[in-house]
């Protein structure tokens, strides 16, 4: 009997408990909090391709943060995480990626609101048709002004960015 893998993790769903590894090797856990998350998860190896899109998140770190939105990029198990304008963390094993449904070739962008309901999820094969910052920015927005129990907007929701 062959073990199948996991279904990509679908908008609606609860992002699991996920335990990723820092700079320092130390282990850091994805809780919700009062920020919305958008995780990027980047293939394996080197890829330029995955490189090119970290430093587009990190063009409009601002603007995403100006919407509640935490950034955290996630690589595969056996790359170097470095410090940078945004956490770039490991996937001890392999196991974040496992949980959530992503292929081993693909790199995917989740976005959950600040319960840790995810909001749009995608994966992606060698091609890096990945979201554009604008749609980021714009995903961003809608999250952060839609209230979590009701999902509508409420702007009463959100602090004014800063």
């Amino acid at each position: 009997m062959t073990a199948t893998a996991p279904k990509l993790i679908q908008a609606g769903s609860i992002l699991p408990r996920l335990s990723f590894a820092g700079v320092d090797g130390c282990p850091t856990d994805l809780l919700p909090s009062s920020q919305a998350l958008l995780l990027v998860f980047a293939h394996s190896g080197p890829c330029s391709g995955c490189a090119s899109y970290f430093e587009e998140v990190s063009g409009i770190l601002d603007d995403l943060r100006s919407w509640g939105t935490r950034p955290v990029g996630v690589l595969p198990d056996g790359e170097d995480a470095a410090a940078g304008p945004f956490p770039v963390l490991r996937d001890p094993g392999d196991e974040g990626r496992r949980r959530l449904g992503i292929g081993a070739d693909e790199a995917a962008v989740i976005l959950t609101d600040r319960w840790g309901e995810v909001f749009e999820v995608a994966a992606y094969g060698p091609d890096h048709d990945l979201p554009r910052p604008r749609q980021l920015i714009e995903s961003a927005k809608i999250v952060d002004l839609t209230c979590g129990e009701c999902n509508v907007p409420g702007p009463e929701w959100r602090e004014a960015p800063t």
